[in-house]
């Protein structure tokens, strides 16, 4: 990588020890992704006078989570942890463990603002009073990607992707007509809940959905969401929708080799698809339910954010805001968006990549960033943040199969997935200790 910046970044030079103190981050990322990660890093280390940066993959998002905890239990842990967006709401409350970005950048850089940070991805990883707790990075959200060939086979027009569910319900019968199965979708918990909720405005949990208070109590099993669930089991029947299974790339395979006209999958993945697609690839937002009042409104993120460790001395929490701040620069930012397809976490990257022309080009990339930037910002849309959400969301999809393979209505399946989430929550403020009318510290 050419270097990003060229000595902009001032701060990284306020110490001209010979020996650099070493920073060690832990992380999950592989492939090119991690080697687009470690470009920027090396510039980083490159630039500073006074410290270097370590990286360690230790495994997948679960994996690196427990790893990380473990190592602080036993006195030994990474300078900085990644951590997935689902395990959020748990790391908050370990506030032994980790020292707030908010903290940790005014403590060094008195002029610290998250408001530099796009409002999705800060409200998401900071306290309802307005604290952030980590460093958003490879945040994203859904987008849909289709097949024009197909759409010219099916008599539709290659240029005009759905916009509402009703489109892509009548789009899919001619699809299906035309040889092709209608749509598949990659997590589907979250693409057929999580953002069905926050793109309808649409209650997932109370509190805010986890973010207002600890509290919560899953409440997703409301009209449209029963509604939706309905109308995914009778497409399945007509082929307009075929379930793929739960954590597998058979979704996308399926939209490269041409057998599923529409895929809804993440903005990140739109290089891998466009270079092993058989046919030309079209993209577009996620469906909307035409009928639901306001909607579209905003998507939630996924992906993960950086935590500082606690337990290290005042030298290296120096060097620790100085990769944050560098990690946020707009240039940096841009770069790592441009490159990887993952959302820009400031705004000066985003209106920098548009400014030099990005989104002519990577149609895909903006319509992911406009997604999570949509002003219409409600409790319901600021993202799901809930004790013990990866056992829930695995609670979810327990039923939601159950609903498509026939052996449960849709009203059944969400209404058990709601009372086990719900007692999965109870134990969890039960073991937290947490008074009633509490919030997150």
């Amino acid at each position: 990588m050419k270097k990003i910046l060229t000595l902009v970044f001032f701060a990284i030079t306020l110490s001209l020890k010979a020996e650099k103190k070493e920073i060690v981050l832990w992380h999950a990322f592989e492939g090119f992704i991690a080697e687009k990660f470690a470009e920027i890093v090396e510039d980083f280390n490159h630039q500073s006078a006074s410290c270097r940066v370590v990286l360690l993959n230790k495994g997948n998002y679960t994996e690196i989570y427990n790893k990380g905890l473990e190592a602080f239990a036993q006195g030994h842990p990474p300078h900085i942890l990644q951590v997935y967006e689902v395990a959020t709401q748990s790391m908050m409350l370990k506030t032994e463990v980790f020292r707030p970005v908010d903290l940790l950048m005014k403590q060094f850089f008195k002029k610290f603002d998250s408001d530099v940070y796009i409002d999705a991805v800060r409200d998401f990883y900071s306290t309802p009073d307005k604290k952030m707790y980590s460093l958003p990075w490879n945040a994203s959200t859904g987008i849909l990607f289709y097949n024009k060939k197909a759409f010219e086979k099916a008599g539709l027009d290659p240029n005009s992707p759905p916009v509402t569910w009703e489109q892509l319900e009548s789009m899919g019968r001619k699809l299906v007509n035309a040889g092709y199965k209608g749509f598949v979708t990659a997590w589907p918990a979250a693409y057929n809940l999580e953002y069905l909720c926050s793109w309808h405005n649409l209650p997932f949990a109370t509190y805010e959905n986890g973010i207002g208070g600890l509290e919560a109590r899953l409440s997703f099993n409301g009209p449209y969401q029963i509604r939706h669930l309905e109308k995914l089991t009778s497409w399945q029947k007509e082929n307009i929708f075929q379930y793929e299974g739960r954590y597998t790339s058979e979704p996308e395979k399926m939209f490269m080799d041409g057998k599923s006209a529409i895929l809804l999958q993440g903005s990140n993945r739109f290089a891998m698809l466009k270079k092993g697609a058989k046919d030309p690839i079209g993209v577009g937002f996620v469906p909307y339910w035409a009928d639901i009042p306001g909607s579209p409104f905003r998507l939630t993120i996924g992906g993960s954010s950086f935590w500082a460790m606690e337990g290290f001395d005042e030298e290296t929490y120096r060097g620790i805001a100085q990769f944050f701040a560098y990690l946020s620069l707009a240039e940096v930012q841009a770069y790592w968006h441009q490159q990887t397809g993952y959302l820009p976490i400031t705004e000066a990257a985003y209106y920098l990549s548009k400014k030099k022309g990005f989104y002519e080009q990577n149609p895909a990339a903006e319509i992911a960033v406009l997604e999570v930037m949509n002003q219409k910002i409600t409790p319901y849309t600021k993202g799901i943040r809930l004790g013990n959400y990866p056992i829930i969301r695995e609670k979810i999809l327990d039923y939601m199969e159950q609903a498509l393979e026939g052996r449960l209505t849709a009203k059944e399946a969400l209404d058990r997935a709601v009372e086990e989430g719900n007692l999965i929550l109870s134990q969890f403020e039960l073991e937290h200790s947490i008074p009633k009318k509490s919030s997150i510290p």
